[in-house]
């Protein structure tokens, strides 16, 4: 829906743990400022954040390799939670509610 040539064109940021459940994203200064007119976010995690985040579904998945994406593979991430914040300012800060 929101394509782009590369991951580049997206805002940069990275996520960091505050405290347990609770993460924060925040911008890469190792690429330039977002301007908030950038069509998709991409983010990275620490390794813990990586290995952890499915492990509440370690039991529903038969095979890591039948459900990876690999390149070209078509997919969309939707997060209903963010949809009511305001990215108009220069520092953006949203509460997302748990589930």
């Amino acid at each position: 829906m929101n394509e782009v040539d590369t991951g580049n064109d997206c805002v940069q940021t990275y996520a960091s743990r505050i405290a347990t459940g609770d993460w924060r994203l925040y911008d890469d200064i190792r690429t330039a400022a977002p301007t908030w007119k950038e069509a998709c976010g991409r983010s990275s995690m620490s390794n813990y954040q990586n290995t952890q985040s499915m492990q509440p579904f370690s039991g529903t998945f038969s095979s890591a390799s039948k459900n990876r994406l690999l390149d070209k593979d078509e997919y969309w991430v939707a997060f209903p939670e963010f949809a009511h914040c305001d990215a108009s300012k220069v520092t953006v800060s949203c509460a997302v509610p748990k589930p």
